[in-house]
């Protein structure tokens, strides 16, 4: 907020990165590395995890031995919370803790693999960084890191052999430390490749032989576990050069100079008193030391001051691979750092991708919507269909029934009536019948459809009550289809009721008189209606339910 502008690093990771300046004035470059290693190990409370532990749950999260996929940010966040959340006790880690670790972690290993923020990382490279920097022996971090290269032939190849060196030289580089451990590793894999003695690739035993001899790429890692076992360690001697007393840490005794020893901090300083200078030999010791040994450095000061040809002169302990020269040609700021985010750039390309994601949808909804529309289109085209066909269905089913009820068997006249009688005569005759009403009438036989071929056929043809005119509304005559339920399904039942339908029909109404011609009064055809309603009563109760009673069995 002060210098008003924008970085990718955590605020605490660019404060624990600036406290690294206290180390810069340590003369040798593999102990300085060391000592800016093992400040970030313990900023970020990563010696208070066990390489197990954090190897399990790599395992929990899918990522076994020798993975080489890739993993996004926010799963890289969430597995290394749950690394941290297997911390030791000691460290006392909260979940919050562990969440602010993890982010701070997150951004180192993004600064050593993802300098352009593509929010990508090969799991590998992330597993190979963390053996490194957790809490293990050497030899179980070297197996470690065997069981990670080794392919199903248990031997590594060059091909992986390089990625390796490549991904551990990144770290020295980012600590500013690339011109002497960084830059091109093809020599470093040489070096390891001249001890096999196989073509295939790199044995388990040429390996741990190869590490152990500390090759200069990686000269740094053995130093930095030496400085993680020396911090707690008190020599019984006193530093020639500051006088201090108990020397704590490293302690370096001159094999030139009798009875000369020096801490840890003159030596990273380069100090020299009276007739010691930085050109001879020395020895360092992490561990207390007994009698023994400081017996045999003895000796080996007396032989150096003896005899010239002794003389043991200052060798280098680990293995050179690249020349000085070429090893100075590279400068400490070759390290290219993460591009500075332009915020407006930023939102504009979120805004813009917003935007696509938006019409993106749209369209979607769109084709979902008109996919939706013609699929209801087509039910609704099937329902129609199937309509259609039971419509069809019921009509087709519905003139079946009529033509069924509408089959005529014989029918018998009414006695006195002719074809010729006009309907006033017809009128009078029937009033005449039912006046007698207390004699039963006879019920109405079923006659059988004569055989056209035969002579009866050409017999006089039955009248009939439709030639009246008239419209009974006040009252409706029995309708006999509720009766036909009750009845046999048989011949004579159903030429029965067709006649009766026939001679009676069902909507007969005697509100309206459509008789102008006749010549009848209102009263009278009021008489004459009420006497056809007590007749038509009459005629069903002594004619068509004795009928039914026996068809049933009453």
């Amino acid at each position: 907020h002060k210098t008003e502008s924008t970085s990718w690093n955590h605020p605490f990771y660019l404060k624990i990165m600036e406290e690294l300046d206290e180390y810069r004035d340590i003369r040798y470059a593999a102990y300085r590395t060391a000592f800016k290693i093992r400040h970030i190990q313990k900023r970020l409370k990563l010696h208070h995890v066990k390489l197990k532990a954090m190897k399990e749950m790599f395992d929990c999260h899918g990522y076994p031995e020798s993975c080489d996929t890739v993993i996004g940010c926010e799963e890289l966040q969430e597995l290394l919370t749950s690394v941290y959340q297997t911390a030791d006790q000691a460290a006392n880690v909260t979940i919050q803790q562990a969440e602010v670790f993890a982010q701070l972690l997150q951004n180192l290993v993004l600064n050593l693999f993802d300098v352009d923020r593509t929010g990508c990382l090969r799991v590998c490279s992330v597993k190979q960084v963390l053996i490194i920097l957790t809490s293990a022996r050497l030899a179980d971090k070297y197996r470690s890191l065997y069981h990670e290269l080794a392919e199903p032939s248990t031997y590594i190849s060059s091909k992986n052999l390089t990625a390796f060196l490549q991904d551990l030289s990144q770290l020295p580089d980012l600590l500013q430390e690339g011109a002497i451990f960084g830059g091109d590793v093809t020599a470093t894999v040489n070096s390891c490749i001249n001890m096999a003695d196989s073509s295939v690739g790199i044995s388990e035993d040429q390996f741990y032989s190869w590490l152990l001899k500390e090759p200069q790429t990686l000269v740094w890692i053995p130093t930095f576990h030496r400085l993680a076992a020396s911090e707690t360690v008190k020599h019984e001697s006193k530093c020639n050069i500051c006088k201090t007393y108990p020397i704590v840490g490293f302690r370096y005794r001159c094999l030139q100079c009798f009875n000369f020893d020096m801490c840890q901090q003159c030596f990273y300083m380069g100090c020299t008193k009276k007739k010691h200078k930085l050109k001879h030999p020395i020895q360092e010791y992490c561990l207390s030391t007994t009698t023994k040994v400081d017996t045999k450095a003895f000796l080996k000061t007396l032989r150096n001051n003896i005899s010239k040809k002794h003389r043991q002169k200052s060798r280098q302990k680990y293995l050179p691979v690249v020349a000085e020269s070429h090893l100075f040609s590279h400068t400490a700021g070759m390290r290219r750092e993460p591009p500075a985010p332009d915020i407006h750039e930023t939102l504009t390309q979120q805004i813009q991708q917003l935007s696509e994601a938006e019409a993106q949808f749209k369209g979607q909804s769109s084709a979902n919507a008109l996919s939706q529309q013609r699929h209801l289109e087509k039910i609704i085209e099937q329902l129609k269909e199937e309509n259609r066909r039971l419509q069809e269905k019921i009509m087709t089913m519905k003139e079946s029934s009529d033509t069924e009820s509408n089959v005529s068997g014989g029918s018998r006249p009414l006695s006195g009536v002719s074809p010729g009688d006009t309907p006033r005569h017809y009128k009078t005759l029937l009033s005449s019948k039912l006046a007698n009403s207390n004699q039963p009438l006879s019920p109405i036989v079923p006659v059988q459809s004569p055989d056209p071929d035969t002579p009866h056929s050409r017999g006089p043809q039955y009248d009939s009550l439709d030639f009246l005119e008239v419209s009974p509304s006040h009252f409706t005559l029995p309708s006999l289809t509720n009766s036909r339920e009750c009845l046999d399904e048989e011949e004579a039942m159903d030429a029965l009721v067709n006649k009766m339908q026939l001679i009676f029909p069902s909507n007969m109404s005697y509100s309206v008189y459509s008789l102008p011609k006749c010549g009848v009064e209102q009263d009278e055809m009021l008489q004459a209606a009420s006497t056809i309603g007590s007749a038509m009563t009459d005629f069903v109760s002594e004619a068509i339910m004795p009928h039914n009673k026996q068809s049933l069995g009453y």
